[in-house]
């Protein structure tokens, strides 16, 4: 048998960047494969916010600072520069704190004032279901220029689906109930979908708005503001 040649240094300096050249081969396909691993993980531990527990004795000290332009009972004002907020559905308020707090929907009072700015999740968990459960009976007065017996029509035609026969809004749409809420409020709301400053139904094509004159916007308004507060919902 003939004997073993001993290892030189250029055969070890081979061996060595072979090593290199595996190891670095692992390692980018690590890394090339971690950002999927990570995000997986991050779908796993994200937690919806309805599923989560209020403590809303919690939610009534953070609403506080909402009472200084929603008032002590979530009226808001009449004339709607602060709309009714008392009783809406959790869904939207989260939906809708969440907007303010992500830029979405903008409005500067809303980080300051109401302190969305360094809420945590749970925050707003406990806020939207202290303010969820407020019970509030106001008589909203409509347009008078507008004609409820022709918005009724309208409504049905082009708003039923989404927000309900009577206006009371829709959990599976996602959508907030209508009545007893300012018109004036609910003209501004409809302006900004216009502009595009605000998306419709989460679809930023929507032109619904569009196709009315400012006449059937506002028969539209006085059918909704002709709603009882009271009606039986039918979702």
């Amino acid at each position: 048998m003939a004997p073993k040649r001993p290892r030189t240094p250029s055969t070890f300096a081979s061996t060595f960047y072979t090593l290199r050249l595996i190891t670095l081969s692992l390692l980018l396909a690590v890394l090339f494969m971690a950002p999927g691993v990570f995000a997986d993980d991050d779908e796993d531990d994200e937690v919806d916010l309805l599923d989560m527990q209020p403590d809303r004795e919690a939610g009534a000290v953070m609403y506080r600072q909402c009472a200084l332009c929603h008032g002590k009972h979530g009226q808001g004002i009449l004339g709607g520069k602060y709309p009714r907020i008392a009783g809406l559905p959790d869904y939207y308020l989260l939906n809708a704190l969440k907007d303010y707090q992500t830029g979405v929907r903008g409005y500067d009072a809303m980080l300051v004032v109401g302190a969305l700015k360094t809420a945590e999740d749970q925050d707003l968990v406990n806020l939207a279901a202290y303010i969820s459960d407020m019970e509030l009976d106001i008589d909203v007065p409509g347009p008078e220029a507008g004609s409820a017996r022709s918005g009724r029509r309208l409504y049905r035609y082009d708003c039923k689906t989404c927000h309900g026969r009577k206006a009371e809004g829709k959990t599976r749409k996602e959508s907030p109930p209508l009545r007893s809420q300012y018109h004036e409020y609910l003209l501004r709301q409809i302006e900004l979908f216009k502009s595009k400053e605000r998306i419709h139904a989460d679809d930023p094509e929507d032109e619904t708005f569009k196709a009315y004159e400012d006449e059937e916007l506002l028969d539209i308004l006085a059918w909704i503001a002709s709603l009882d507060d009271k009606e039986e919902d039918d979702d």
